[in-house]
């Protein structure tokens, strides 16, 4: 599969969801169109062919196992039709493998198909092989121009393996060299940080992935890993504001599609983990201006284990999140999906506040 492929293949998606939206046909991969540029798309009329059963699971980003797949798991895949699967570095393995399990995720629902996301950020957290970039903290070195040349380079061998997300940028400050993002981060002055996260969110901009920054509303300050436990930031909102807010406030204003929510106590903020706290939501939204996509980081790291995972699920979806990462997880997906198909068949959770994350998911996977 090479570059041209996959843009073609994406620009024909786009045109036949605008197809969709006019004549009812079901929503299909293609890349036998010209590239043309798509007409606009009726969103609603997208969302109302949707049953409750495909709203509810849209929501929700899940695991895949192995490294290609397999005739149990595309049936899970087709019975379940999540809105999104994440490849970790279990699950890469030769090139063309990587390419061929992207492509039968795809495959696996025709009508609307899930968006299939990875980790390459470079550095210590690179999943896939030849990256061309280097990590952030080689890249928080470097001019803004050269940041915004090598994320691109790096969005488009990304994409040339299918991938839809890529989350990536991190855009934490990390102040000292005990943080955990130190390998991970453009750097430790806040300033500085943002430019380059500018940079790189302008950089993929058009490459065919969409990006997330990430781990709002910043991890750096702290030496504990939320993948072991909940790390506890003391950082009043005004003092946000001036130093880990820049970052991703720089992003926002740069069009990053995506942000992602970290697994962190902002005690000063609220008492829940701010991968489900509607303050979170709520500065994002409000004071950023945020208008895409929120997803959580993973929710079956150890940072939420004494959290209780089906409530976990109605805690985001009350705080507003979009969407909600399992890439590990203490129930199985598809029960989380019951749960909150019955939540709303209750009248527990509205129709309508699953159409708001469903109105910007479908816009996402337009605009790539």
């Amino acid at each position: 599969m090479n570059r041209r492929d996959v843009r073609v293949s994406r620009r024909a998606f786009t045109g036949v969801l605008a197809t969709l939206a006019t004549t009812g046909l079901p929503i299909q991969r293609s890349v036998s169109h010209a590239a043309q540029p798509a007409p606009e798309v009726d969103v609603e009329a997208v969302l109302a062919r949707l049953s409750l059963a495909e709203k509810v699971a849209q929501l929700f980003i899940i695991d895949a196992p192995g490294t290609m797949m397999t005739p149990e798991y595309a049936d899970r895949l087709s019975q379940l039709r999540p809105g999104g699967v994440i490849l970790l570095g279990p699950n890469v393995g030769a090139p063309n493998e990587v390419a061929a399990f992207v492509t039968a995720i795809h495959a696996t629902n025709p009508d609307l198909p899930p968006l299939v996301a990875v980790d390459e950020e470079g550095g210590p957290v690179t999943r896939l092989p030849a990256d061309p970039a280097p990590g952030a903290v080689e890249l928080g070195l470097l001019p803004t121009a050269k940041v915004q040349s090598l994320a691109h380079a790096r969005a488009e061998y990304v994409a040339t393996f299918g991938f839809d997300v890529n989350f990536a940028p991190v855009a934490d400050v990390a102040y000292t060299a005990d943080s955990v993002m130190a390998a991970r981060s453009f750097g430790s002055d806040p300033a500085a940080v943002a430019a380059k996260v500018a940079a790189y969110v302008r950089g993929v901009a058009g490459a065919g992935v969409l990006h997330a920054a990430k781990h709002f509303p910043g991890h750096g300050r702290a030496a504990l890993d939320s993948h072991v436990a909940l790390p506890e930031i003391d950082l009043s909102l005004d003092d946000w504001r001036q130093t880990d807010g820049l970052p991703f406030r720089a992003a926002v204003a740069a069009g990053v599609p995506i942000v992602m929510l970290g697994h962190l106590l902002y005690p000063r903020w609220d008492d829940v983990p701010t991968s489900i706290s509607p303050v979170a939501v709520d500065m994002l939204r409000r004071e950023l201006g945020f208008a895409g996509l929120i997803v959580t980081d993973d929710l079956g790291m150890a940072a939420l284990a004494d959290l209780d995972p089906f409530a976990v699920v109605d805690r985001a979806l009350s705080a507003g999140v979009d969407l909600l990462l399992f890439a590990t997880h203490a129930a199985d997906p598809a029960d989380l999906i019951a749960h909150l198909q019955r939540r709303v068949e209750e009248g527990a959770v509205s129709e309508a506040r699953l159409d708001e994350s469903l109105r910007r998911l479908l816009r996402a996977k337009l605009a790539r």
